[in-house]
Protein backbone atom coordinates (compact mmCIF):
# COMPACT_ATOMS: atom_id res chain seq x y z
CA UNK A 1 0.00 0.00 0.00
CA UNK A 2 1.43 3.18 -0.84
CA UNK A 3 -0.08 6.73 0.18
CA UNK A 4 -1.22 9.75 -1.57
CA UNK A 5 -2.06 13.39 -0.68
CA UNK A 6 -5.71 12.90 -1.42
CA UNK A 7 -5.16 9.71 1.33
CA UNK A 8 -3.51 12.09 3.85
CA UNK A 9 -6.12 15.07 3.33
CA UNK A 10 -8.98 12.64 3.92
CA UNK A 11 -6.80 11.33 6.84
CA UNK A 12 -6.39 14.55 8.74
CA UNK A 13 -10.06 15.29 8.15
CA UNK A 14 -10.78 11.46 9.90
CA UNK A 15 -8.17 11.89 13.09
CA UNK A 16 -9.15 16.08 13.13
CA UNK A 17 -5.61 17.03 13.01
CA UNK A 18 -3.26 18.93 10.39
CA UNK A 19 -0.19 17.92 9.24
CA UNK A 20 2.28 20.99 8.43
CA UNK A 21 3.17 21.09 4.98
CA UNK A 22 7.17 19.88 5.61
CA UNK A 23 4.90 16.59 7.52
CA UNK A 24 2.49 16.15 4.59
CA UNK A 25 6.08 16.41 2.10
CA UNK A 26 8.42 14.20 4.46
CA UNK A 27 5.06 11.42 4.72
CA UNK A 28 4.27 11.24 1.30
CA UNK A 29 8.12 11.35 0.27
CA UNK A 30 8.33 8.30 2.87
CA UNK A 31 5.50 6.05 2.07
CA UNK A 32 4.37 7.38 -1.92
CA UNK A 33 6.36 4.24 -2.61
CA UNK A 34 6.70 0.44 -1.39
CA UNK A 35 9.95 -0.27 -0.03
CA UNK A 36 10.75 -2.90 -2.31
CA UNK A 37 10.81 -5.77 -1.81
CA UNK A 38 8.55 -5.48 1.05
CA UNK A 39 4.27 -3.97 0.99
CA UNK A 40 3.58 -1.17 2.99
CA UNK A 41 0.38 -1.89 5.02
CA UNK A 42 -2.28 0.01 6.46
CA UNK A 43 -1.29 -0.58 9.68
CA UNK A 44 2.28 0.19 9.04
CA UNK A 45 1.73 3.48 8.08
CA UNK A 46 -0.54 4.43 10.79
CA UNK A 47 1.97 3.35 13.52
CA UNK A 48 5.02 5.04 11.64
CA UNK A 49 3.02 8.78 11.34
CA UNK A 50 2.28 8.39 14.63
CA UNK A 51 5.11 7.90 15.81
CA UNK A 52 6.93 10.20 13.73
CA UNK A 53 4.62 13.12 14.74
CA UNK A 54 4.83 12.36 18.43
CA UNK A 55 9.49 12.43 17.92
CA UNK A 56 9.99 12.95 14.55
CA UNK A 57 11.21 9.99 13.68
CA UNK A 58 9.69 6.54 11.68
CA UNK A 59 9.54 3.17 13.28
CA UNK A 60 12.60 1.52 11.95
CA UNK A 61 10.90 -1.51 11.40
CA UNK A 62 8.44 -3.35 9.06
CA UNK A 63 6.52 -6.07 8.90
CA UNK A 64 6.96 -8.88 6.15
CA UNK A 65 4.07 -11.29 4.96
CA UNK A 66 4.51 -13.30 7.64
CA UNK A 67 3.82 -11.00 10.25
CA UNK A 68 7.98 -10.88 11.17
CA UNK A 69 9.79 -7.72 11.92
CA UNK A 70 12.41 -6.75 9.74
CA UNK A 71 14.36 -4.10 10.82
CA UNK A 72 15.68 -1.42 8.16
CA UNK A 73 17.79 1.52 8.42
CA UNK A 74 17.70 4.85 6.46
CA UNK A 75 19.73 3.68 3.74
CA UNK A 76 17.01 1.16 2.81
CA UNK A 77 14.57 4.03 2.11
Amino acid sequence: MTITAKYLRDWEKFAFMQFTAEQKRVILERFGAEPEPYDWTEQDIAVQIKNYLGCGEFVKSIQNNSNEDIFLNDNDF
